[in-house]
């Protein structure tokens, strides 16, 4: 497979997508197509064929209102697209499971190195009152649980008399302690992936899910929670097939092709959505990112020219170009997304994997028993199964609080 173009083939199938189609067949056309791939005609917002001018148009195609109800429970995730479960568990060591007995690497996943604050690449908010903008914000945050920190925009500096705050009574440590702590810190911070949860005392862990969109399916994806998005990573990597059949035979499918990491915080912890490309996907959109537009004829983003100078030193690249959402909101230092909200899409079938942190629960004594002991109390629950058939909106699972 790697031998094929693939990725040359898949973006002249993404041009021959945007070709128009003659007035009089595109009904007769697009209902074949329905029959076919089991498209649900009826769920269209658009119900006269006619109006959709192309193949691309049709696949990226809007449904009517109302036919996608969002699940009621608030700690619930999402699913994100209509599609089919392939996978899903808890990560543990780092590894997330493909299949069966085939598994890869998170940090392959999502890279290794901890985000950075590159320079904004995001839409700034209208020009209204600022004001108005961080109380919004600030009440998006209160509402869904995420943490936020508000910038000392109307009250001026803080107050540094005795009487209105505590002053600092600390006195300077010795050079040589400062350094000893210094290095164990380092150490520690090192020895720990950045994406690994942050509580000390074990009560929350790493989930994932792995969604496969047929080429039937509705290929608009939505938010699975309120979140807020902080960063974006574009790897420009491969376009083999992501099909069931292809998932279970090449490890590490999903590290090898292209993608888009969308890394975040939700109520819970750690929150991350990567769509992965695939062969004849002709593009991955993500609605509030000015720059991004990958497998095109014309794309020319910062990960493509990087794996382009990589291919004419006859080198494989594997890097990714990072942007960031920060000033999106001053509040929330990201973009903020509710529930159900819809992100963008792929102009064909494809992969959604979901990483993201939530509790344990708690035990139910000191001693936790064996495995066949009592479960611990609350915590995540999967409201799922492999190979399950889900809808934007219905509940994977949720957190039982």
């Amino acid at each position: 497979m790697s031998t094929l173009p693939l990725k040359a083939l898949s973006r002249l199938w993404g041009r021959f997508n945007e070709l128009q189609i003659p007035y009089y067949l595109r009904v007769p056309g697009f209902r074949l197509y329905s029959w076919i791939f089991g498209v649900n005609l009826s769920e269209v917002s658009e119900p006269d064929l006619h109006v959709y001018p192309n193949l691309a148009s049709f696949f990226y195609r809007t449904l009517k209102p109302g036919v996608r109800p969002l699940d009621p429970n608030p700690n619930a995730i999402l699913s994100p697209a209509d599609g089919k479960i392939i996978q899903f568990g808890i990560i543990e060591h780092g590894e997330v499971e493909q299949v069966k007995g085939v598994t890869y690497s998170l940090d392959a996943l999502l890279g290794s190195i901890r985000p950075k604050n590159p320079l904004p690449n995001t839409t700034p908010h209208p020009n209204i009152n600022d004001e108005d903008i961080i109380r919004a914000d600030e009440e998006f945050a209160r509402v869904n649980g995420i943490s936020y920190t508000l910038p000392n925009l109307f009250s001026g500096p803080f107050p540094n008399t005795p009487t209105e705050m505590p002053t600092d009574q600390s006195t300077s440590p010795t050079l040589s302690s400062e350094a000893a702590v210094r290095a164990d810190l380092a150490l520690s911070e090192a020895s720990r992936p950045w994406w690994a949860p942050a509580s000390s005392k074990d009560l929350s862990a790493l989930y994932y899910i792995v969604i496969y969109l047929a080429p039937g399916d509705y290929h608009r994806f939505h938010s699975p929670v309120s979140w807020v998005v902080e960063s974006r990573r574009h790897f420009a990597g491969e376009l083999y097939s992501v099909s069931p059949y292809l998932q279970r035979t090449l490890p590490g499918l999903f590290t090898l092709n292209e993608r888009v990491v969308l890394l975040g915080r939700w109520r819970y912890g750690f929150f991350s959505y990567t769509p992965v490309g695939a062969t004849n996907v002709g593009s991955i959109k993500i609605n509030f990112d000015r720059e991004l537009r990958t497998n095109s004829l014309t794309t020319d983003t910062a990960a493509d020219r990087a794996a382009e100078k990589a291919k004419a030193r006859g080198e494989l690249y594997a890097g990714f170009a990072e942007a960031s959402y920060e000033s999106a909101s001053r509040v929330l230092g990201g973009y903020a997304l509710k529930r159900g909200e819809e992100m963008g899409g792929f102009q064909l079938g494809s992969t959604i994997v979901l990483v993201f942190e939530a509790p344990k629960g708690k035990r139910p004594s000191f001693d936790e028993g064996s495995a066949a002991g009592p479960a611990r109390v609350g915590g995540w629950r999967w409201n799922c199964a492999k190979g399950q058939k889900v809808k934007v909106g219905e509940a994977l699972g949720w957190v039982d609080e």
